[in-house]
């Protein structure tokens, strides 16, 4: 039996984040946010969805980019929640822990490619996409004033 990684980052409104966000400390029901917060990436575009057979995609970015500019993405590795102010302060750090030099870029996507063939079962796994997935919703959420969400799953 395999077991599956997957990472979702969308935009969501940014009402459905502040509510979702308050539900989150009243509530021990974190899959059913999750749950709430992938239907309304599907409904307000579309979210950024990596995938992979033994491994989880979050965690090969985060390991290939190295502490300092991991920690300076959002949330936790790759998990979030974020109401429009959130995203607006979220987007600057995120965007320069992201500027990388043609080869620090090359380098990440080597890593994660790496990773996604060492520790899982996924030679043909795009790390280039999943590299510019979260600034690009960050982005995308900044400018329509919108929330945003990320998290990690296996199944």
């Amino acid at each position: 039996m395999g077991s599956t990684g997957i990472w979702v980052i969308g935009t969501i409104p940014d009402e459905a984040a502040r509510h979702l966000a308050s539900q989150i400390n009243e509530s021990d029901a974190i899959e059913d946010i999750e749950d709430a917060a992938t239907y309304l990436m599907a409904e307000h575009g579309t979210p950024f969805v990596a995938a992979a057979r033994k491994a989880d995609p979050a965690a090969a970015l985060y390991n290939a980019l190295g502490a300092a500019a991991a920690s300076a993405l959002p949330g936790t590795m790759g998990n979030f929640l974020l109401s429009a102010d959130e995203v607006a302060d979220a987007l600057p750090k995120a965007e320069a822990a992201l500027d990388l030099s043609a080869a620090r870029r090359s380098e990440i996507i080597a890593d994660t490619a790496s990773w996604m063939t060492t520790m899982g079962d996924e030679p043909d796994f795009d790390a280039a996409a999943l590299l510019e997935a979260p600034l690009r919703v960050l982005r995308d959420a900044a400018e329509a004033r919108s929330g945003a969400a990320a998290f990690t799953r296996w199944y």
